[in-house]
C-alpha cells in the first residue's frame, strides 16, 4: 500500500472556466484576474494526499450466470455491469482515494461569507487541481505497470455509469483512508473533504481501449448544464 504527498502543480485555467460557466464568451478583467489569484491560493494551500493499494480479482457465478466481483481476502463486491465489464480482462485492480485536504475546504467555507464569488472560483479552481493530481498519479502508476508489460484500464469512480455511489464507505473503509489520509464520508455518500476522488484501475496483461467515453455515463448526466448547452466537461 502506497500513502504519499504530492503537490499540485496544474490548474487547468479552461477547465474552471468550463466551471464558471464561461462558455466562449468575453471574460470580465476583474474576473480573470480574480481567476488567476484563486489558481494560485488552490496551488499555495492544497495538502495533498493519496493512498492506493492493489488488490486480486476473485470472481464467482452467480444464479443468473453472471460473474459475482469481488476483491480478494475483503468483503468488497463490486456492484454494476459497468465496471465488471471495465474490469473484465484483469485480475488485479487499483483502489486509489486522493483528496486536496481540508485547508481548502475551510477556505472555500471563509470566502461563501467574505466574498461569494471569490467562494465559486475558488470552488471551481479545487474541482480542476484534484482532477490534475488524479492524472498524475494515474500517469505514475501506468508508468510503472506499463514498463513490465502490463496495461490499466480508464479511472472508474462510485457513481460512474451504474456502479452506486453507496459503495463508497465500503471503498474508503478497504483502503482505510480515514486513518491514512483523513478521507471520510457523509451519510448522504459525500467525501469529507469535498474536494476529495476515490477510483478503480484495472490492471491487464492486454492493451486496454477506452470503454466509457461519453456523457451518459456520468452521475450528473440528467442536470448537467454543458451537456444542456452542448458541451462537455471534458472529463469523458
Amino acid at each position: 500500500m502506497e500513502v504519499s504527498e504530492i503537490s499540485v502543480k496544474k490548474v487547468n485555467r479552461q477547465e474552471v472556466l468550463k466551471y464558471l460557466g464561461f462558455r466562449g464568451h468575453e471574460i470580465p478583467s476583474d474576473v480573470d484576474a480574480l481567476i488567476y489569484e484563486c489558481i494560485e491560493d488552490i496551488k499555495s494551500f492544497s495538502k495533498p494526499k493519496y493512498i492506493y493499494q492493489i488488490f486480486e480479482i476473485d470472481r464467482e457465478k452467480t444464479s443468473k450466470h453472471r460473474d459475482r466481483v469481488f476483491l480478494k481476502d475483503t468483503d468488497f463486491v463490486l456492484i454494476g455491469n459497468d465496471i465488471n465489464e471495465m474490469l473484465s480482462e484483469c485480475d488485479r485492480c487499483v483502489l486509489m482515494a486522493v483528496t486536496l485536504g481540508v485547508v481548502v475546504d475551510n477556505k472555500i467555507r471563509v470566502q461563501q461569507i467574505r466574498d461569494l464569488t471569490k467562494s465559486i472560483i475558488l470552488d471551481s479552481c479545487a474541482s480542476s487541481a484534484i482532477e490534475s493530481v488524479c492524472n498524475e498519479i494515474n500517469e505514475r502508476i501506468e508508468k510503472e505497470y506499463n514498463a513490465i508489460g502490463l496495461f490499466l484500464t480508464d479511472r472508474f469512480s462510485p457513481g460512474y455509469g451504474d456502479m452506486p455511489i453507496s459503495q463508497q464507505p465500503d471503498f474508503l473503509r478497504v483502503l482505510d483512508a480515514q486513518r491514512k489520509i483523513g478521507l471520510n464520508v457523509s451519510s448522504s455518500g459525500i467525501m469529507i473533504p469535498r474536494k476529495s476522488v476515490t477510483a478503480i484501475i484495472g490492471i491487464s496483461n492486454k492493451k486496454q481501449i477506452k470503454r466509457f467515453a461519453g456523457c451518459e455515463n456520468c452521475k450528473m448526466f440528467m442536470n448537467c448544464e454543458y451537456r444542456k448547452s452542448g458541451i462537455s466537461c471534458g472529463r469523458f
